[in-house]
């Protein structure tokens, strides 16, 4: 849900300045990127998650998805 709402917060100031600038575009992901990179870093540092992406470090419990893990 934050991704898709961050990305359609990014495409809908894309379609603002197309309309600012007259017509002359620029990059959609000039806009998009921004809002989608600062969003997942703000998340994840509000969930205290964003160490363990900086860091490499292993989660405190393992996926159980994971076949590596459980042998």
């Amino acid at each position: 849900m934050w991704a898709m709402s961050a990305y359609s917060l990014g495409l809908l100031i894309t379609y603002v300045a197309l309309n600012l600038m007259d017509g002359h575009g620029q990059p959609a992901l000039l806009y998009i990127v921004p809002f989608t990179l600062c969003t997942f870093l703000l998340l994840g540092k509000k969930r205290g998650e964003l160490n363990l992406l900086w860091t490499r470090g292993e989660p405190e419990m393992p996926c159980p998805h994971n076949q590596e893990s459980q042998q």
